[in-house]
């Protein structure tokens, strides 16, 4: 425990619900409990790689993004309480018909790993390292408009545009930090609708708080997000990493300086509002 409460830690995870033909889907029988298997993902890993093998799925087995959820909870470890943010990402998959792999019709599994095996902090690098979850929407109005901010001087990627969306903050709702995101970084107000793809990006010698040689992990989620009064496109954040914002028409995308985040989530456009 911190002189101001329990140590706050982040973990990400990855999960597979996986449905066989007959309705059933695959568990995990981890010690004494029956769950969803899942994996950590740590430092550099590749979530869908992680669920894949935490599944022990057949080589080939193709896995979609289906949802995203944060949860916080108060465990501890050797020294002391631990309030632990958790980012889980959900795949699904459908098995061949006579896979030999566990399976149940329980609609309630839990996701596993849970909190109290997720406590134990990963081995510590020699050198500078920053760690993101974040989550960014791709925001469309009633006549088909994109919504994009344009990254403010002085950050990675200054002047391309970029998906309206963020980090997500310790204890915060990863659909709540997407809202207000585009809130801030738009002035606009939408429904999120489905999770359409996920990834993670690495780079090596990146620009952090701590060294201009910081090796950057980030894993992104990106979700529908549906505008039905837009208005205006107005930054309302002051000294953010936002400049500018505005709605374009799709026929404009391709001639725009995109952001690696916005070249991502603008080619997986997977779902309906």
């Amino acid at each position: 425990m911190t002189e101001h409460g329990p140590r706050k830690a982040r973990r990400v995870c990855a999960h597979v619900t996986a449905h066989t033909p007959e309705g059933s889907v695959l568990v995990d029988q981890h010690g004494r409990n029956q769950g969803l298997p899942g994996g950590r993902v740590r430092f550099g890993d590749d979530p869908a790689q992680v669920a894949h093998q935490a599944a022990n799925l057949p080589p080939g087995a193709v896995l979609t993004p289906h949802d995203s959820y944060s949860e916080v909870v108060a465990t501890a470890d050797a020294a002391g309480p631990v309030l632990l943010h958790i980012d889980r990402i959900h795949y699904t998959c459908t098995l061949p018909a006579g896979t030999l792999l566990p399976t149940s019709r329980d609609p309630n599994l839990p996701a596993l790993p849970q909190a109290d095996e997720l406590v134990t902090e990963e081995p510590q690098p020699n050198t500078p390292v920053l760690r993101r979850f974040g989550c960014y929407g791709v925001v469309t109005d009633t006549a088909g408009r994109v919504l994009l901010s344009r990254i403010a001087p002085g950050y990675p990627s200054a002047g391309s545009w970029h998906l309206p969306g963020g980090g997500v903050d310790h204890g915060e709702d990863i659909r709540e930090a997407l809202l207000r995101e585009i809130t801030e970084e738009t002035g606009q107000h939408g429904n999120i609708g489905t999770l359409t793809s996920a990834t993670y990006h690495r780079r090596p010698n990146a620009t952090g708080p701590e060294s201009s040689h910081t090796d950057l992990y980030a894993v992104w989620v990106f979700f529908r997000v549906h505008v039905s009064h837009p208005k205006p496109a107005v930054v309302s954040e002051s000294n953010g990493s936002t400049a500018d914002c505005a709605w374009f028409p799709p026929e404009e995308l391709a001639h725009l300086r995109l952001s690696a985040t916005a070249r991502h989530g603008l080619a997986h456009p997977r779902g309906e509002d």
